[in-house]
């Protein structure tokens, strides 16, 4: 009997200790504590391959900031969409990498031959992000998407319309691929490619 209550005792006194050793925590709890080996993994793993690459451009290029290379990306499309309605060359030729003013300027010269005009608006953003990057030995790259309501109307010499509608306004969708040289002194980005959504 003696032996049994000394065992209850030792079973209560390892219980009581062990509780103030671990604690009486039950249940599930999603909070971890801050810093530590474990929390660094996670931030590792949820920086996208975007911002890696944005990083190395800021690396190359210390001036370079996302929020204000949105803001200049933004102004470029307008100035681009405006100078290809208006067959504005030399504003194009500013903005253009060389392989992308060709083919703006063989539309454009296209348009002209058959007395056509292009009646373009740009009635607002919807949203304008950046959706990748990349550095290479040809230079930098930053891939922007930009959603817009537009307004365009071709027509013909008579101003009969050929295609669109002035009351219409359509939603497009297209990602605008932006370059610079990496060591170049001209630091300005040029439009490089397009890709429609």
């Amino acid at each position: 009997m003696l032996g049994f209550l000394l065992f209850v005792f030792l079973t209560f006194f390892l219980i009581k200790k062990l509780n103030e050793v671990l604690g009486t925590r039950t249940g599930f709890y999603a909070g971890r504590p801050e810093g530590g080996a474990f929390e660094n993994v996670i931030r590792e793993s949820t920086v996208s391959e975007t911002d890696k690459k944005l990083s190395k451009i800021k690396t190359i290029c210390p001036s370079f900031d996302p929020d204000d290379f949105l803001d200049k990306a933004r102004k470029a499309f307008e100035m681009i969409f405006t100078a290809y309605s208006e067959e504005d060359l030399k504003t194009l030729r500013t903005l253009l990498s060389p392989r992308i003013f060709q083919a703006f300027s063989m539309a454009i010269d296209d348009r002209k031959k058959r007395n056509e005009t292009l009646e373009g608006v740009l009635v607002r953003f919807v949203n304008v992000e950046i959706t990748g990057a990349d550095v290479t030995d040809d230079g930098l790259f930053v891939d922007v998407k930009f959603e817009t309501e537009q307004s365009n109307v071709l027509k013909s010499k008579e101003g009969t319309i050929l295609e669109g509608n002035a009351d219409f306004v359509e939603n497009c969708s297209e990602i605008w691929s932006f370059s610079r040289k990496k060591t170049s002194a001209d630091s300005r980005w040029y439009l490089y490619e397009i890709k429609s959504e």
